[in-house]
């Protein structure tokens, strides 16, 4: 396979449903520092359970990173206040057009208005969206799934949100996109993972984004990514920060206790709207120009 396919980690896939979601993601990040010294075996799984599907065959190479490129005033744009202050983020609906125009409706019906953050991974990543506290399914949870888009311009940088649903099948590496979300924050860039993602990767321009911004790579063509925070990092980074009512395992009285990773304190989406990039300018954001190819 070619070394510049997408650096993914499938360690992180079961069968398990949405509502175990937090204790799925838990086990991930058990994996995902020593993961990325097996991406390479990874990704031939991933080469083989995906030969015959078409996204097996986009060029990474071409990747543009459109995520610090500055919108059109009509592009649209995702504006989170929370109990802890607000941030935005900008949709991506050409990339990712079926999950976007789903969103932008449960947006618009006010679906997200009081739904919960319910796990946090410190700094590396956070979960919202869920209509209770735990990330468990309630009577008005929407259970909606889409297939996943996969885009070779989408990549899991800091301040990438995800749908998050179930795993399609045992074959498939991709997860389906679903209303809750996964909000990007960063593993640690040590000299070895850099090492690694050099090695694995000679496409550049995505490991230089990687170092420079930060992220999770192991997401990597998994899931939809369908936006990116451009705006109030500041309260994104508290909420990727919260303290967790129980961040690892412990033992209690010979017992073991797992670990609960839903915020000691409770973390609202108070009101989530959508706007436009013209109404929210915040051009200092974007660094990046598209490519004159």
């Amino acid at each position: 396979m070619k070394k510049d396919k997408p650096i993914i980690d499938k360690s992180s896939n079961t069968s398990m449903g949405v509502s175990a979601a937090r204790m799925r993601m838990k086990g991930y990040f058990q994996f995902s520092m020593i993961a990325i010294a097996f991406v390479l075996v990874f990704s031939v799984i991933y080469y083989i359970a995906k030969r015959n599907d078409p996204r097996s065959q986009i060029d990474y190479s071409k990747s543009q990173l459109i995520q610090y490129m500055q919108p059109a005033d009509d592009a649209p744009v995702v504006i989170y206040e929370t109990n802890l202050g607000t941030f935005k983020a900008v949709l991506f609906p050409e990339q990712a057009p079926q999950w976007c125009a789903e969103y932008t409706e449960l947006v618009n019906s006010g679906y997200y208005d009081g739904t919960s953050v319910f796990a946090v991974q410190d700094g590396v990543y956070f979960m919202g969206g869920s209509k209770s506290a735990d990330g468990t399914d309630t009577d008005d949870t929407d259970k909606t799934e889409i297939e996943a888009e996969l885009h070779q311009d989408l990549w899991p940088f800091y301040g990438a949100v995800i749908a998050y649903g179930n795993r399609t099948s045992l074959t498939n590496p991709q997860v389906q996109s679903g209303t809750r979300s996964i909000f990007v924050g960063s593993i640690e860039f040590t000299d070895e993972i850099i090492q690694q993602l050099d090695e694995y990767s000679n496409n550049v321009k995505l490991n230089e984004a990687f170092k420079t911004h930060g992220g999770v790579p192991n997401f990597s063509q998994q899931y939809t990514i369908f936006a990116q925070v451009y705006d109030g990092e500041d309260v994104y980074a508290k909420v990727l920060s919260a303290e967790v009512v129980r961040p690892e395992e412990s033992k209690e009285d010979g017992k073991t206790v797992e670990a609960d990773l839903s915020p000691k304190e409770p973390i609202k989406f108070e009101r989530v709207s959508i706007s436009t990039y013209g109404e929210n300018r915040r051009d200092e954001f974007f660094t990046e120009k598209p490519s004159e190819e």
